[in-house]
């Protein structure tokens, strides 16, 4: 078993750990949004269009990832039926919590998050989490089937609405 590093022995409780990192979480976002900021102002279209890329190539890269995590193998996406295994595992891993799905299907998943830790602060940029996380969700659909479509956000918790909606679904 590996060895914990001494900068990774903290002297609080787990309990209180969760609350420094929850601290960080927040802070992190504002940095995104920060970010996000500078370079639209230096970049305009041309670095937005850049991060879509880059977020898309991310998530084809993550979708190894979570398939492996989450115990899955490529053959149990040959529709949209088993997609739940993977995006409810991402969800859960970042505090992002649900009560079933709005579809659940052979041809298409369709998923309301209801809680968000970066919700306050991205809904600074609003746009910042469809560019981010909605890149990349689609470039994980397309790598687990080049059938798959991802739609993208129709609702955004940072937009004012108060559901995160995503949905997947089969190409004709």
């Amino acid at each position: 078993m590996k060895e914990t590093p001494d900068y990774e022995k903290y002297p609080v409780s787990e309990a209180e750990m969760g609350k420094r990192y929850k601290n960080w979480t927040e802070a992190l976002a504002r940095q995104m949004v920060l970010l996000y900021r500078v370079g639209k102002e230096v970049g305009g279209e041309k670095f937005v269009e850049r991060l879509k890329q880059e977020y898309y190539k991310e998530g084809q890269k993550g979708a190894h990832f979570w398939m492996a995590l989450s115990g899955s193998k490529p053959e149990d996406f040959k529709d949209c039926s088993n997609l739940h295994k993977i995006h409810d595992l991402i969800d859960d891993t970042f505090a992002n919590y649900w009560d079933g799905y709005v579809e659940h299907s052979h041809g298409a998943f369709e998923k309301e998050l209801y809680t968000c830790p970066v919700a306050k602060q991205w809904s600074k940029e609003p746009d910042l989490c469809r560019i981010l996380l909605g890149e990349s969700a689609k470039g994980m659909a397309k790598e687990l089937n080049p059938k798959f479509k991802g739609l993208g956000f129709s609702k955004l918790l940072t937009k004012g609405d108060k559901v995160c909606r995503f949905r997947v679904e089969m190409e004709e």
